[in-house]
């Protein structure tokens, strides 16, 4: 075998591998013949022959086990190799389920041809037998989500927490901010954190999300007789996978006419990468939401791709002030200046400005000096089911 730059070039009669030999990648023929045979009875037996464009040793790329048949050339051939390597990054990028099923997939076809001994994980190493129960572990963990989530849907297990959000000048409590929790039938009390990046990887977001909207609304009339507050609100959470269908401000429209929901005292939140994943589509519907009357806050405001450019861009109304920048504060000359700037730079573009994580009076009375608007953290209420809000 002689190799010419990234190509491998094979003389009639050259054994590619042997079965048995390590799986360290696959090869794609660019020109040329392979033979592909099996040891049956100690004779190797042909199995299949390939030619130019195909794929060969590929089961490698993914299992890391030995060959389960022997390839050699039966033309001058030249091969493109594919290195494992090349195509690790992509498997561990790759959503776990998929992951399990590919090696589940694998694990029959070896055992078919007859390489149980090479599919068993007791003839693996560790570092292999590790990572693909780790891999199988996750797998079984968001696949049983994914069921318990579409049963929480259906079961109206979940619930809204709603945390109030006050009138710096007043602590007034001018409107809501909208927070999930799931009552889980045997875990009781689940945290958001610990469902919805399984939601959002499966788009059942989009369900999650307007069961959230639709409640929301529900529970408004009961909730703004809590305020006091000339245009008071209630905001909820939008997800990035939910402005990728066109249904989305439809659906937004009939959750709002069916409660009699006011538009006006809607907010609808958001991140910076609702807009970074498809600025031009999230553009369009934004500024759809915005028609009907609603209000559009950005979220988290200076932890992640914050710019002058979102800002001005995109029909925001509130700017939400992310509550690490808020609790240091006082202590961080840093981010006591983000703060102020954040303040400014909001009210010069018609915003109000929201700062989150407010524990302190010390904090609020600062947050006022600064021209802030609205404050939300405990030093106002924790968040609270409806029935326990004080009325």
């Amino acid at each position: 075998m002689l190799n010419n730059l990234n190509r491998e070039i094979y003389n009639i009669g050259d054994i590619i591998f042997k079965e048995g030999d390590e799986g360290d990648g696959a090869y794609l023929i660019e020109e040329g013949m392979i033979e592909i045979s099996v040891m049956n009875n100690g004779q190797a037996l042909q199995v299949n022959k390939i030619g130019k464009g195909e794929l060969f040793g590929e089961v490698a790329l993914i299992d890391h086990q030995p060959r389960t048949a022997t390839a050699k050339a039966i033309e001058n051939t030249v091969l493109i190799a594919i290195q494992r390597s090349l195509v690790n990054e992509l498997l561990e990028k790759t959503d776990p389920i998929v992951r399990h099923l590919l090696l589940v997939i694998l694990d029959r076809y070896r055992n078919k041809r007859g390489n149980a001994q090479y599919s068993s994980i007791s003839h693996q190493s560790s570092d292999i037998a590790n990572k693909r129960n780790s891999i199988r572990g996750e797998a079984t963990y968001k696949l049983t989500m994914v069921n318990d989530i579409s049963r929480a849907l259906n079961n109206d297990e979940f619930e809204l927490h709603y945390q109030p959000i006050c009138a710096l000048t007043s602590n007034n409590v001018a409107g809501y901010e909208a927070l999930i929790r799931w009552r889980h039938p045997t875990q009781g009390l689940v945290s958001p954190l610990d469902f919805l990046w399984v939601a959002e990887q499966t788009g059942q977001i989009r369900e999650v999300g307007l069961w959230t909207l639709e409640r929301a609304c529900r529970d408004w009339p009961i909730l703004r007789k809590t305020t006091n507050f000339d245009l008071p609100f209630v905001s909820v959470n939008m997800s990035p996978s939910q402005l990728t269908g066109e249904s989305f401000v439809e659906e937004v429209k009939s959750i709002i006419s069916r409660n009699g929901m006011p538009p006006t005292e809607l907010k609808l939140e958001l991140t910076e990468n609702v807009i970074i994943n498809n600025p031009e589509v999230a553009l369009q519907l934004l500024m759809q939401l915005t028609e009907l009357g609603s209000t559009l806050a950005i979220d988290d405001f200076g932890t992640g791709h914050s710019s002058l450019e979102t800002l001005d861009r995109y029909p925001i109304g509130t700017l939400k002030i992310d509550r690490y920048f808020t609790s240091s504060m006082l202590a961080s000359a840093q981010s006591g200046e983000i703060v102020n700037s954040s303040i400014q730079l909001a009210h010069s573009l018609g915003m109000d400005v929201v700062a989150e994580g407010i524990e302190t009076e010390e904090v609020r009375r600062k947050l006022l000096e600064l021209g802030c608007n609205f404050g939300q953290g405990w030093l106002f209420g924790r968040p609270a089911e409806l029935k326990n809000i004080p009325r």
